[in-house]
């Protein structure tokens, strides 16, 4: 098994900007808001519908994801990565993907019944 990234409890954001006036609460809508639009795409919810189970291979996804090629996959997964939407590690020659904030896995599980048909 590859080294893994740690685990993260939130998503990425600037600090707390308190001569802006922003208060926590203020700030966690921000960063709620910040996940939200990272996750804006039928083919990023669908991708996270398939993540939401478990680890899963950019292949993987590929094979599961209908009509698409493997680069436009990796396009969106590295728009989320990038966002700390998702976590990923290496397995030998493979990424493998992961929700990395458990909000973010609790709303899929919320969004699955609206969203993600076990069709495919």
């Amino acid at each position: 098994m590859g080294t893994q990234e740690s685990e993260a409890e939130s998503l990425p954001l600037p600090a707390l900007d308190v001569g802006r006036g922003l208060d926590m609460e203020e700030w966690e809508l921000h960063r709620t808001a910040h996940a939200v639009k990272a996750m804006a795409h039928p083919l990023r919810l669908r991708l996270l519908c398939l993540i939401g189970r478990g680890e899963v291979s950019v292949q993987e996804l590929t094979n599961r994801v209908d009509q698409t090629s493997q680069s436009n996959v990796s396009q969106h997964l590295a728009h989320m990565l990038e966002r700390g939407v998702l976590g990923n590690r290496k397995r030998g020659n493979q990424v493998l993907y992961r929700i990395r904030d458990r909000r973010v896995l609790s709303l899929m599980v919320a969004m699955r019944s609206v969203f993600c048909h076990e069709s495919h």
